[in-house]
């Protein structure tokens, strides 16, 4: 359930990409520097769906991760003798749940972050401008994906602290 934002953000980014592309030119951008688009390639899927590329494989490699770490045995199921913190555990069933979750909110942020890519890339006009805010957005987004993360690890430590004393 946690990975359906990320799902259907792909889905929306995919046709969003499908409806524009037959409309974009004959190049499209291939790279964005601090002066605007700085390299071109030719329109190909391949070059026009980078965005939607690059977050099938973050999502793939995220929900993976989610998954593993939703299917870890925690620390307050294990024996006190196979303690020994070489592999770092989350601390009980809620808290793998917790983190996987977290990861998952990450990824589906990340997503919304290459949205002002898309919107670059998929131009219908080939400009080599590029506004301010592309940027600012991404990273805001991306920081706050990050916040469930370290709220979901910071959870875990005090959890931790609590079933060892």
């Amino acid at each position: 359930m946690w990975l359906l934002p990320s799902l259907v953000l792909l889905v929306g980014m995919s046709a969003w990409g499908a409806r524009v592309y037959p409309d974009l030119p004959g190049t499209v951008p291939q790279h964005i520097g601090p002066s605007g688009v700085d390299a071109w390639a030719r329109k190909s899927v391949g070059s026009a769906f980078v965005p939607v590329f690059l977050y099938i494989g973050t999502t793939v490699l995220i929900a993976g991760s989610a998954f593993a770490v939703a299917r870890t045995g925690p620390e307050d199921e294990l024996p006190s003798d196979a303690r020994t913190g070489a592999v770092k555990r989350p601390a009980s069933r809620a808290s793998a749940a917790r983190q996987a979750r977290a990861v998952l909110v990450l990824n589906a942020a990340l997503g919304a972050g290459l949205l002002p890519l898309c919107a670059v890339q998929w131009r219908i006009t080939r400009t080599a401008e590029v506004g301010w805010w592309p940027f600012p957005v991404f990273l805001a987004l991306l920081v706050a994906g990050f916040v469930p993360v370290f709220v979901a690890a910071r959870w875990d430590r005090l959890e931790k602290r609590r079933t060892t004393r």
